[in-house]
């Protein structure tokens, strides 16, 4: 299509040049004619060879800062178990965190310097310092029709940006689910294996009883699987009851949770690796954990476009995400538990 200079648009670029001449001419001590006929030349000279690149890049950072924010204001659903992790985003810089994960606690003494006059004696208490990148999730692409939206009689791009958020918090509450589950039993996790005929309700409780050796009471969550929900209801109908129809009830001191996506253990109640297959012999397991053992932090996140892409008509979208979830004590965590 061929172009054209619009001549209101020059009138209305000179007269704004001259008045923007006029102000900064005695500044610059330059004539104010001169100075507003080089604004115009060159301001109509970009327009007529660069308008389409200068109005495609406007364009896609208007996008972009509708879209984006949309994605970072709530990386996870308020009522996921992901929420109930120390939120350490505020310690991330350019998408790195630093852990230190503490060290021994030192011992404590009763009337040491009774009859004694030697010094205490000094233990290591360094902490392990550990630099972690964080992980990029990237969504797959999905298109965007502005001509069709007009048609719709709801808002198609929210719709767009809650399927793209949807999809990057199941993917961290995978990740996070197996992360926080242990592999096994000792190290200062509990590892629990139901039998045929025992009970999810007794072993739950031998759960607590755990914690509470360990000086852990507080903030203790449980993330039932589908299967151990419907054990509960079998066993204790009226707890079950309970438990779905009380928010915030909690069940033996622990926060409920439930989740379809727990890690799974092999028949020989070995946990299988993150993404695995459901097959005959697997099971489900749930699990517990403290909420100052675990963590969750959240990065930059970026749209990546392709704008009035011409075979398809559309906008191309994808959104890529910067997070991590893991345990705070990385190198030896404690605190966690699994029931199967």
């Amino acid at each position: 299509m061929k172009k054209k200079l619009s001549i209101k648009n020059l009138i209305l670029n000179l007269i704004i040049a001259l008045l923007f001449a006029y102000a900064v001419g005695p500044f610059l001590e330059l004539p104010a004619l001169p100075v507003a006929g080089a604004i115009v030349v060159v301001s109509s000279v970009s327009s007529y060879f660069f308008g389409d690149i200068f109005k495609d890049s406007v364009l896609f950072a208007l996008q972009t800062e509708i879209w984006v924010p949309d994605i970072k204001e709530n990386p996870v659903p308020d009522h996921s178990f992901v929420n109930a992790s120390t939120d350490m985003s505020e310690y991330v810089e350019n998408n790195k965190i630093h852990l230190a994960e503490a060290g021994i606690e030192p011992a404590v003494y009763e009337d040491y310097f009774s009859g004694n006059e030697n010094e205490l004696p000094v233990a290591d208490i360094q902490d392990i310092p550990s630099e972690v990148v964080l992980k990029t999730y990237s969504t797959e692409q999905t298109r965007h029709r502005d001509l069709q939206e007009l048609e719709l009689q709801y808002n198609k791009r929210q719709s767009v940006i809650n399927r793209h958020r949807t999809s990057l918090a199941k993917n961290l509450g995978k990740r996070a689910s197996f992360e926080w589950t242990p592999s096994a039993d000792g190290s200062g996790n509990k590892l629990m294996i139901l039998g045929a005929g025992d009970s999810l309700i007794d072993a739950i409780i031998d759960m607590e009883l755990f914690y509470a050796q360990n000086d852990k009471t507080d903030n203790l969550n449980i993330c039932l699987s589908p299967e151990h929900m419907a054990q509960i209801r079998k066993e204790d109908k009226d707890l079950y009851k309970q438990i779905k129809a009380e928010k915030g009830l909690k069940l033996y001191g622990f926060n409920i949770y439930s989740y379809s996506q727990n890690p799974l253990f092999d028949s020989t109640n070995a946990k299988k690796p993150y993404g695995s297959a459901m097959v005959a012999g697997d099971k489900r397991c749930s699990f517990t954990w403290a909420t100052d053992e675990v963590f969750r932090c959240f990065g930059d996140v970026q749209m990546y476009a392709t704008l009035k892409d011409a075979g398809l008509q559309a906008d191309i979208l994808s959104f890529a995400q910067r997070a991590l979830v893991g345990k705070i004590r990385a190198n030896s965590p404690k605190y966690l538990g699994a029931i199967i």
